[in-house]
């Protein structure tokens, strides 16, 4: 296997491993189900109908069209409900936008124990809801403030005994399932919430104030919250709220029709929060908090913020904030810390609230520093899988809520904000798993890059690296090619020739040529790169053992198995005893070496080693991983060199199905199974079975690398075979014309 290098992690294979876990023994919770807040009114009518609605989707939508009235709370208090009466599994997923959702079902299939590294997010949710669909009985899934009800309708299990709340204030969430729709209080809710909340039992008051904020939840717990911290009456309250100027702070959009007196309920929240917090960090911490994701944030990562005054002082800010109603603590699985999540509302009113005070770019600032001094403490992404992905969706939400108010001018915010999505592209690189995402995401920064720092700038050709890695790992290696040509030639004139990040370049683009089917000029470029490598670095550095293993495979490629055997034997020496017998680049190196012997006859050498290699890959990353499927592969090949046959393909049959179940009939390591299943099937006279899977293969390849690439042209080349040689069998599967 062929291994690039990113832009800011050093090295890692194409794709990242991600230890498939074992299935966990009893309920199992995912996500972050909010607490119960204080006062929760339980509104036993709206829960009676969750209770009874039974296998399905129920769609928890508010009739009004606004936030604020208390669905994601009924959806918790549900959930908490269905976890206490010890149900299999209650998972909570944020539903915002399609990347959360696949995250949020990706944890799920953690917690499950049916993920696999190097899966992409999608496929990985796919496959929760289809175990949902299979085994979904006391099942619970929350998809919790949709917004798009076509990104959330291809997770949603469409059979089974699972049942699905959706929470939503969209009209067209409704065609999801089972309406329950949400009202804000009625006036007897309201009382006696204010009641509970507050301990006054003025009726009159109560009534006057309940309807000033429109019996809004959400606004009546901000009001409880001042109220009950400052002594404060009905009436005084009342008044203070009319009196302040907050209605410019939250202007009216479509879709928002919010009573009059939410946004000062909030800012009086805030105010008095603020009036009493000696330390002046809860609206630091707030305004931080509405930079960043919906979702919820890690309270570890908020002590990034408080490094001169500890975690302590952070979390004594955030009870204030707590007790004030501006956030709450969401309940976590056991592997998670507790989540510090704002209502969406509270959010936006403190980010015009910073707006307004001019102070937006200022947290802005501190808030990259957080996330850079996070991710500095992360390591290597795939070490911390959860931890990486919610930084990289706090880098997106920050550049969301950021970019509209960062100017020109405010250039160390600027650079610091592109600094945060570099690396969030990266790392989604060197996750492995969300090869679209990182396109997505790698696009416009590219842009912006250039478009704020210049075309030649260090970030600037740094980004361009990594998209082409992402184009490449998606399959789209004619794209990945000329960006990669192009970032070595800006990399060679700007920094040198033997600059480190030249050099990676070079590695990239050889492994890159080889990937293309220009064997003569990776090799060129590869040889040229390990010398250039050994002589800066050093012969043991890993990323002179990289290049060397890149070259090694070149030359397999271009049948100089000679010299590929010798560089494999010296690259495994050489990692066996720089990175340990167990590290992913050690296996890979003892998994390729196996395939050299196997091509160039030395059967016995190739089946031992594969053997080993399997049972190591099994042992540490898992029975499903993408690269124990190739493992088992490979030593199917080897047994078949052997001429063990029936072995073979029973082996090769058994992984496809494995391969099909757990990656899909789209990833590389399918595709490269279906060749070989058809291809062993067409050698022992099985045309007819060989031909539907070689044309499975060819559209395959067709899809991911185009007409003219040469592993299309070998998968053509194979069909075409195998259909003349059903042709003079007189097999029926030619007769019939089969279409490719």
């Amino acid at each position: 296997m062929p291994e690039i290098q990113g832009g800011q992690f050093g090295d890692h294979n194409l794709q990242i491993n991600l230890f498939a876990g074992e299935a966990p023994r009893g309920p199992v919770v995912a996500g972050n189900v909010p607490q119960a807040p204080p006062a929760f009114q339980p509104r036993e009518d709206l829960m009676s109908r969750l209770r009874a609605a039974g296998p399905g989707v129920s769609v928890v939508r508010a009739v009004t069209g606004m936030r604020g009235v208390g669905k994601t709370q009924l959806a918790a208090a549900y959930a908490r409900e269905c976890i206490d009466a010890g149900w299999r599994l209650v998972a909570w997923v944020n539903a915002e936008d399609t990347p959360s959702i696949v995250s949020g079902l990706a944890m799920v299939a953690d917690r499950l124990g049916i993920s696999s590294r190097g899966t992409d997010l999608e496929l990985v949710a796919t496959h929760v809801r289809n175990r949902l669909e299979a085994d979904g009985d006391r099942c619970l899934l929350v998809f919790d403030n949709v917004a798009d009800p076509d990104a959330v309708r291809p997770y949603v299990p469409s059979a089974g005994k699972s049942q699905v709340v959706v929470t939503s204030v969209q009209a067209s969430a409704l065609a999801l399932g089972n309406p329950a729709p949400v009202d804000v209080f009625t006036e007897e809710e309201s009382l006696g919430f204010l009641a509970e909340r507050t301990g006054r039992h003025d009726s009159d008051g109560a009534k006057a104030l309940a309807g000033e904020v429109g019996h809004l939840p959400l606004a009546l717990a901000q009001a409880a919250a001042v109220i009950q911290a400052q002594r404060l009456t009905y009436p005084v309250y009342l008044n203070r709220l009319n009196e302040h100027p907050a209605r410019k702070y939250l202007s009216r959009t479509k879709g928002d029709p919010y009573p009059r007196g939410v946004a000062e309920a909030i800012l009086l929240s805030i105010d008095a929060v603020i009036a009493v917090d000696p330390a002046g960090r809860c609206g630091d911490l707030l305004a931080m908090i509405s930079l960043l994701s919906p979702d919820g944030v890690e309270r570890p990562l908020l002590y990034f913020a408080e490094s001169a005054n500890g975690a302590e002082a952070a979390d004594e800010a955030l009870g204030r904030l707590a007790d004030a109603s501006l956030l709450t603590f969401s309940g976590a699985a056991e592997s998670r810390e507790p989540a510090v999540t704002a209502h969406r509302l509270v959010m936006r009113v403190a980010r015009e609230r910073c707006i307004q005070d001019a102070t937006l770019t200022a947290v802005g600032a501190e808030t990259c520093a957080m996330l850079a001094a996070a991710a500095g403490s992360l390591g290597e992404p795939w070490q911390h899988r959860t931890a990486a992905r919610d930084l990289v969706r706090h880098v997106v939400a920050l550049n969301d809520h950021l970019r509209p108010h960062v100017h020109a001018d405010d250039k160390a915010l600027t650079e610091a904000l592109l600094d945060r999505r570099g690396w969030a592209l990266s790392c989604l690189n060197a996750l492995g798993d969300s090869a679209a995402q990182a396109i997505e995401l790698g696009e416009p920064i590219v842009a912006d890059d250039a478009r704020a720092l210049g075309e030649h700038h260090p970030m600037t050709l740094a980004a361009r690296s990594d998209l082409a890695m992402a184009y490449w790992v998606s399959g789209r290696v004619d794209e990945a090619v000329p960006l990669l040509e192009r970032t070595l030639a800006d990399r060679e004139r700007v920094l040198g020739e033997e600059h480190p990040d030249t050099l990676s370049s070079r590695n990239n683009l050889g492994a890159a040529y080889r990937a293309a089917g220009q064997e003569y000029e990776a090799i060129q470029m590869l040889e040229r790169t390990l010398a250039d490598r050994v002589r800066v670095l050093g012969e043991d550095h890993p990323d002179t053992l990289m290049t060397q293993n890149n070259l090694a495979m070149a030359y397999h490629t271009a049948d100089r198995n000679g010299e590929s055997i010798a560089l494999h034997e010296r690259t495994l020496a050489a990692r066996m005893r720089v990175l340990g017998e167990d590290h992913p680049d050690t296996l890979e190196s003892r998994s390729n070496l196996a395939e050299t012997y196997r091509v160039t006859g030395w059967w016995i050498q190739a089946v031992q080693l594969s053997q080993d290699v399997l049972a190591d890959r099994v042992r540490v990353l898992g029975e499903n991983h993408p690269r124990t499927l190739l493992s088992r592969n490979n030593l199917a090949l080897a047994h078949w060199t052997a001429r063990r046959e029936a072995v073979a393909i029973q082996m090769l049959e058994e992984t496809l199905a494995d391969s099909l179940r757990v990656l899909g009939g789209e990833h590389e390591t399918t595709l490269t199974l279906l060749q070989h299943v058809a291809f062993l099937y067409e050698r022992v006279g099985r045309a007819d079975e060989a031909i539907p899977l070689f044309e499975m293969t060819l559209a395959g390849r067709r899809r991911g690398f185009g007409e003219e690439h040469w592993t299309t042209a070998i998968a053509r080349k194979n069909l075409e075979i195998a259909r003349q040689e059903a042709a003079r069998r007189g097999d029926d599967s030619a007769r019939l014309g089969w279409s490719s």
